[in-house]
């Protein structure tokens, strides 16, 4: 399992132009360690194959953290699951202001240990963002497992807060939002990171 992780970083680092430190590359194998423990327990995410593990999962974040998101960013992950991109991307950006935003108390449970054990500070809302109050407090959120609801799109209109989506070559389309920027992750034809704007 060692082998494999390590080779297939290697290979993703020259895949998506990214340099990871001997820190990072070791949280990285704590991580999915971590994962295939509590994985037993709580369905967090598929991990049999760990090159597509590791490429749909970490080096994704990892990509879109450097592409997107500026040092000190305040960032909220919504529907945060197993911790992705949330708390991927506080590894890659360790000046990210991370909350990490899930309803269901198990997961939630598993992103504060996980986040212990890589010593990485983070706040777990345990909670859906429809019921997250403090958006003044934040520069991003992020969506990956689900989309935006109504709700939270209502919540977010003059706040300032840009959404950052993970999505398919079809984009959500809703008249409220705006179109910031996109780029297509590396390695992937369909797989489009976009960041937009609340506009009503």
């Amino acid at each position: 399992m060692t082998e494999k992780v390590g080779t297939a970083l290697g290979q993703l680092e020259a895949g998506f132009g990214l340099e990871l430190s001997a820190e990072q590359k070791h949280q990285v194998r704590v991580y999915i360690e971590k994962l295939r423990k509590w994985n037993a327990h709580v369905n967090l995410t598929a991990i049999e194959r760990v090159e597509e593990h590791l490429r749909l999962n970490f080096f994704e974040a990892f990509w879109a953290g450097r592409e997107f998101l500026e040092e000190g960013t305040r960032l909220a992950d919504v529907g945060a699951g197993a911790g992705f991109p949330g708390l991927a991307m506080k590894i890659y950006r360790a000046s990210l202001q991370v909350t990490l935003i899930e309803p269901n108390y198990k997961k939630a449970v598993f992103l504060k240990e996980a986040a212990r054990e890589l010593e990485l500070s983070v706040e777990v809302f345990i909670g859906k963002g429809e019921v997250f109050a403090r958006w003044d407090d934040v520069d991003v959120v992020t969506f990956r497992a689900l989309r935006p609801s109504r709700e939270v799109l209502r919540r977010l209109v003059g706040t300032g807060v840009r959404l950052l989506l993970f999505e398919g070559q079809e984009g959500l389309r809703d008249d409220r939002i705006r179109l910031v920027r996109e780029a297509r992750v590396p390695l992937s034809e369909q797989r489009w990171v976009r960041l937009v704007e609340v506009v009503g």
